[in-house]
């Protein structure tokens, strides 16, 4: 019983999440179909710059640092994200300094979310899979 409950539970998150990705995709689609993008990208030497897997530039050298969804991302050299968090938490979620990457994930989903019903479902979420009594 509480198998088909955690499947459950796991299907209409993976519901919740291939969504998001669907739209992030769309409107990175659409984002990149600028009119003002050339045909063309030839640098001083006649050669074109290398893409990425997703059509943008590859950057070399310098020291990464691992990527990721998270707040305060932004910096010297990196753009602000696309889509800010823009929905508080509600009083009953913690503020989430000891968050690991999944519960970091669901929490930026939900403050993103525009649809009320859908960012409830992540609060949800949220909440079972930090233990958080409602």
């Amino acid at each position: 019983m509480l198998d088909a409950r955690l499947e459950a539970s796991t299907g209409e998150f993976d519901s919740i999440i291939l969504e998001e990705q669907t739209r992030q995709r769309e409107a990175a689609r659409e984002s990149t179909r600028s009119p003002s993008s050339s045909g063309s990208d030839t640098g001083a030497s006649g050669a074109g710059s290398p893409s990425g897997p997703y059509g943008g530039e590859v950057v070399s050298g310098g020291a990464g640092g691992g990527g990721g969804m998270g707040v305060g991302n932004s910096g010297p050299g990196r753009p602000a994200p696309a889509n800010p968090p823009r929905f508080p938490p509600p009083d009953d979620i913690p503020s989430g300094d000891d968050d690991d990457v999944v519960a970091r994930q669901l929490r930026e989903a939900a403050m993103r979310e525009p649809d009320p019903d859908v960012r409830e479902k992540l609060w949800d979420e949220y909440r079972k899979y930090k233990g958080i009594e409602s």
